[in-house]
């Protein structure tokens, strides 16, 4: 599985990493709210990506497994 992270999906992890919440890591990237939790899913699914996906449909309601196939 190829593990290669985006700058900037590199760089929102590691804000959050800092404790940052995702409106703050927007105004400072100059994106929207959107664009950054479309990173953090990008980075979730590339470093657990189908053990993420055995978790959700096992243990998720139908909504929450919405999100991920927004991937």
């Amino acid at each position: 599985m190829d593990y290669k992270l985006t700058e900037r999906e590199q760089t929102v992890l590691r804000l959050f990493a800092q404790g940052y919440e995702a409106d703050a890591i927007a105004e400072q990237l100059g994106i929207t709210t959107e664009q950054v939790e479309q990173a953090s899913l990008n980075v979730l699914y590339k470093l657990f990506g189908s053990s993420l996906n055995h978790t959700l449909n096992e243990t998720s309601s139908a909504e929450e497994r919405e999100l991920v196939a927004v991937w």
